[in-house]
């Protein structure tokens, strides 16, 4: 068994080595152990001085380094004390302060490089937007100025991160980038504002570029753009145009959509993110941003800067519901702008135009959008303007009773004298200038003269004129509408059905439902003007000047009249109201020929034209001086009043009112004639022998009978006869009553007397032409 060897770094005396303790074996371990160490130390105590013995070796050569060294020191201090003078310090000092701020500059290369890019980037985008970036479709420089304008944006909050760059520095392009952003979005505005169906996918990247906007959020704007364009366009106040752009808008909205979504606007939204920003083409050769040159400057943040817009978050079913609303508000923005237009519209051709130009672009884009129905537009775009149409025509129709306000206001401020003044026929004054200007102004002259046309008939003359040229003009506009043609002329086949339903609801349902009110408010506008013709001449009537009243009413009536309209109501138009005017003209034209028979006639009985007496017995042969004279004075008088009144009618009533008044009158003096104590009351010497010669004999009262008898039968044959073979029975009355008193026993007397005056009146009834 094998002793331990112990630890020989515990012992340290001999005694400890040779003690009882350890074995023989132990010891003999102690000691070789010992005299290992003893040779490992000398080896290595020989080492250590050997070396130490070299270093001493090699001092000799260090000492002699050393001295050489402090020589060339010492010359070296020498040579800078020399150069250390107070100027050559001071230059030293200027041309390391030089070196210094070079070495700073060339560490602000790249922010400065950023800051030139920032200044370009600036001006190209204003550029670009003038057309001076190199390309020609107007939509790619919207999205180049775009991207050049998000570089701009990247510059400034690259150098708005870095401390040597101060807030002053950047303020203007803050300022600058923001106004950038809002032209930008103003010319993305005025772009998808078009109605022209131009490509609105480019702005609409450019709004999802400017706005970080995704799929859902473009859509969005665009509808809305859309949609306040249309409401736009009606403030334009450029009527029909307003709304044919609001149509357009609506409709090339509706294709638009159809065609970008999902098919065009998600990919190209897609392409803007597919790679870095400064790696697009289109930026790398614009000229003004030299990034072959500037872009190793940008920091790898830009260089690897990629736009991120969201292009997948819009779904079909997103876009058709969005559309739907959209589109419903957009019809109701198309039909109330369409209302308001209209109310500002009272021509009737600008109505029809309107609704031609309106329907006609309907039926060529508003059926071409998938999934909705036109005809519900069309419907809701025809009852508008048939209401508009029927209003005006309601209105128009109705503007009729103005000939009766003008009526109305000329006879209240009525003036004997003035207001029915007229120049004669034979009256030189206004011939000459007249003639002057050709020969239809002067006939225009005679015609207004012998027609009785004075300033208040032509007034009112015009007015209704006026009248009916509206009238004829809303029928040939009506006529018009039968007579278009409703075919799609844009689309390749349409079938005969449709094209049969939109011809019936468009040239024949809406002409015959505006005919239909256009005869009813014809119907009703003459009734009431006949009406309020009737409580006029009701209030006129029992004034001094009705007479002239009468006469201004039947000119009107008769200026009226010769233009009516085919309607049962407007046939009847004043005939109620033509027995009362006959009556107060004719009233008028005959008092002073009356008033002369009664006070200076019929009170006569002289019988001047006795001698004159043929045949026996011995009978008239012409009538008396004052028979003659009154027909002649109330010819004057009706020639006076206007020759262009006496119609049938009028010499009817004349004649009438002539007789009646003459059978009182005559009646009168009869009852005198046949009293015994009646006198005649003359002043002349050889009347009175004739009254006394009659009183005690008659035969005077019988001569004055018989001379009445003449005229009675004279004037049976003119204002006595309505007709070739109608008289009036009063005037035979009193014709018989005088025949009583003349003392005539034959029949063949009357009868002398009766051929005589009719004889008479053939004779001279050319004298009395208006009573013929």
């Amino acid at each position: 068994m094998a002793s331990t060897r112990p630890d020989s770094s515990t012992l340290t005396s001999s005694a400890q080595i040779f003690s009882a303790k350890h074995t023989l074996p132990q010891i003999r371990a102690i000691h070789n152990a010992l005299r290992a160490e003893i040779d490992d130390k000398s080896n290595r105590l020989r080492t250590q001085v050997g070396g130490s013995y070299r270093d001493l070796l090699g001092t000799a050569d260090t000492i002699v380094k050393m001295r050489h060294d402090t020589d060339r020191l010492q010359d070296l201090l020498s040579d800078v004390g020399g150069r250390c003078g107070r100027k050559i310090v001071s230059v030293k000092a200027s041309g390391l302060a030089s070196f210094v701020a070079d070495e700073e500059d060339a560490a602000d290369t790249g922010r400065a490089t950023r800051l030139k890019l920032l200044d370009a980037c600036l001006l190209s985008v204003g550029r670009i937007l003038r057309g001076q970036g190199g390309l020609e479709d107007g939509s790619q420089r919207l999205v180049l100025a775009t991207k050049v304008w998000v570089l701009g944006r990247l510059l400034i909050k690259s150098l708005d991160e870095e401390t040597g760059i101060t807030a002053r520095r950047l303020e203007a392009p803050k300022k600058s980038i923001a106004t950038l952003r809002r032209r930008l979005l103003g010319c993305v505005r005025r772009a998808l504002n078009r109605a022209d169906g131009g490509d609105v996918l480019e702005p609409l990247c450019a709004y999802s570029l400017i706005t970080s906007s995704g799929a859902r959020d473009v859509l969005r704007h665009f509808l809305s753009v859309r949609g306040e364009a249309m409401m736009l366009a009606f403030t334009r106040e450029e009527g029909a145009e307003d709304v044919l752009r609001s149509i357009r808008l609506y409709t090339t909205t509706l294709l638009q959509v159809q065609a970008l979504v999902p098919a065009k606007l998600s990919p190209a939204l897609a392409r803007l993110k597919s790679q870095p920003l400064l790696s697009d083409a289109h930026l790398q050769c614009l000229e003004s941003l030299q990034l072959d040159v500037r872009q190793r400057w940008c920091g790898e943040e830009m260089l690897l800067f990629t736009p991120f817009v969201r292009h997948d978050d819009l779904e079909g079913q997103q876009a058709r519901s969005m559309l739907g609303d959209w589109a419903s508000q957009g019809g109701r923005v198309n039909l109330e702008g369409l209302t308001k237009t209209l109310e500002h519209m009272t021509d009737p051709e600008a109505i029809i135009d309107l609704r031609t130009k309106v329907l006609r672009l309907w039926i060529r884009d508003g059926g071409r959008a998938k999934g909705f129905d036109p005809g519900e537009m069309q419907d809701d775009m025809r009852d508008a303007i048939s209401s508009r149409m029927l209003a005006v025509l309601e209105d128009k129709v109705a503007t009729l009773h103005l000939v009766g306000s003008d009526m109305e206001t000329t006879l209240g401020n009525w003036q004997a004298g003035v207001s029915d003044k007229l120049p004669g026929l034979w009256d030189e004054d206004g011939y000459d200038a007249a003639l002057a200007d050709g020969a239809v102004p002067f006939m225009r002259e005679v015609s207004t003269r012998l027609n009785g046309r004075s300033k208040a008939v032509s007034e009112a003359a015009q007015r209704y004129s006026s009248w009916v040229r509206v009238v004829d003009g809303l029928r040939k506009a009506l006529e018009k509408l039968e007579k278009q043609r409703w075919e799609n002329d844009y689309e390749e086949v349409e079938d005969e059905e449709t094209i049969e339903a939109r011809q019936q609801a468009l040239s024949r349902d809406d002409p015959r439902k505006l005919r239909e009110k256009l005869d009813a408010c014809l119907d009703a506008a003459f009734v009431n003007l006949n009406a309020q013709l009737g409580r006029l001449w009701e209030g006129k009537s029992g004034e001094a000047s009705s007479g002239s009243m009468a006469m201004y009413m039947l000119r009107v009536l008769r200026e009226m009249r010769a233009r009516l309209p085919d309607r049962p109501a407007a046939q009847d138009l004043g005939l109620a109201l033509v027995p009362s005017l006959h009556g107060s003209m004719v009233a008028q034209v005959s008092a002073k020929a009356l008033d002369n028979l009664r006070t200076t006639f019929l009170p006569d009985r002289r019988v001047a034209g006795k001698p004159l007496w043929e045949g026996e017995p011995a009978l008239p042969t012409q009538p008396s001086s004052g028979m003659f004279r009154f027909l002649h004075t109330l010819c004057q008088s009706m020639a006076g009043a206007g020759l262009d009144l006496w119609s049938a009618t009028a010499v009817t009533a004349l004649k009438k009112h002539a007789c009646q008044a003459l059978v009182e009158s005559w009646r009168t003096e009869l009852a005198g004639l046949s009293s015994p104590d009646k006198t005649t009351g003359s002043e002349e010497g050889d009347d009175e022998e004739a009254r006394e010669e009659s009183k005690e004999q008659g035969d005077g009262k019988r001569d004055v009978a018989t001379q009445w008898l003449f005229d009675v039968s004279y004037l049976a044959c003119s204002i006595g006869r309505t007709s070739a073979s109608t008289s009036w029975p009063e005037l035979k009355s009193v014709e018989d009553e005088i025949y009583m008193q003349t003392g005539l026993d034959d029949e063949a007397s009357r009868l002398r007397i009766a051929n005589a005056s009719q004889e008479y009146w053939q004779r001279t009834s050319l004298l009395f032409g208006l009573l013929a």
